[in-house]
C-alpha cells in the first residue's frame, strides 16, 4: 500500500507534542479567520510567511500559512481530513506544497498521494482553485532525492500541463513551475538560492515565489 495516500500524523518522536499542537492552532485559526487564500505544505510553506514577498505581495491577497517544517504528503492529507479546510467559507484558491520530505517514498507514491490530497480538497471545497508548485532540488551536489523530486515534478506537469492528456479535464488545478534556474551549469546549487541546501534565501523566495504570485493574482481576478 502507497504510503503517501494513507492519512496520518508525524510519529511524535520528541515527545513535546508540538505537531499536533500547531494543528490546534490551524484549526482555531479556521474557525476565526476568513482567508481567501489558503497555503499549506512543509517548511517552504511555513517559512515563506517570514519572507519580504510574503509581507509586500502575499498579505494583500488575504491569505493564511498552514504550514509545518517536516510535513510529508500523508500528513497534509491528514490535516485536511481533519478540520483545516472546514471552516473556510470565503477561500477562492489554495497553494499545495509538499512531497520532499517523503524521501522513503518513490516519485510515483509521492505524486498518488499529491493527487489524493487534491480528491480531498475538490471535495471538501468544491472546484476551488488549487496551485501546484513544483517541487525543488536539493542537496549541493547531484543526488538521488533531486532526481526524484524531477519526476513528481514531470509526473505533475505531464497530468495538468499536457494538452494531450486527457487528464487536462481536472478542473481549475494549476502547476507553477519554480524548480528551473536554481541548479548552476556545474550542477550545485549556491547557498544564496537555497541556504542550506533545502530552504529558500529572502532573496530567492522573491525569484522563486513570484511566479505563484503572479498565477495567484491570475485565478483571484477570475
Amino acid at each position: 500500500m502507497n504510503p503517501c495516500i494513507l492519512a496520518q500524523p508525524p510519529e511524535d518522536e520528541v515527545g513535546d507534542g508540538r505537531w499536533q499542537s500547531m494543528h490546534n492552532r490551524y484549526l482555531n485559526e479556521a474557525q476565526n479567520s476568513e482567508p481567501e487564500v489558503l497555503f499549506i505544505g512543509d517548511s517552504i510553506v511555513q517559512q515563506l510567511q517570514f519572507s519580504t514577498i510574503w509581507a509586500e505581495k502575499f498579505i494583500s491577497l488575504h491569505c493564511c500559512n498552514f504550514g509545518i517544517g517536516g510535513d510529508r504528503v500523508e500528513n497534509v492529507l491528514w490535516r485536511i481530513q481533519n478540520g483545516e479546510l472546514d471552516f473556510h467559507s470565503k477561500l477562492k484558491a489554495i497553494v499545495l506544497f509538499v512531497g520532499t520530505n517523503n524521501t522513503d517514498c518513490t516519485p510515483h507514491e509521492v505524486f498518488e498521494g499529491i493527487l489524493e490530497i487534491i480528491k480531498n480538497i475538490k471535495q471538501k471545497s468544491g472546484n476551488i482553485a488549487i496551485i501546484l508548485p513544483t517541487l525543488l532540488p536539493r542537496g549541493q551536489y547531484p543526488n538521488p532525492y533531486r532526481e526524484r523530486n524531477d519526476q513528481v515534478n514531470t509526473f505533475l506537469l505531464d497530468k495538468f500541463c499536457n494538452p494531450d492528456n486527457a487528464d487536462m479535464l481536472t478542473p481549475n488545478v494549476h502547476v507553477v513551475k519554480i524548480h528551473d534556474n536554481i541548479v548552476q551549469n556545474d550542477k550545485t546549487i549556491p547557498h544564496f538560492i537555497l541556504h542550506d541546501y533545502l530552504h529558500l534565501t529572502n532573496s530567492a523566495y522573491w525569484k522563486i515565489f513570484g511566479p505563484v504570485y503572479d498565477k495567484l493574482c491570475e485565478v483571484l481576478k477570475k
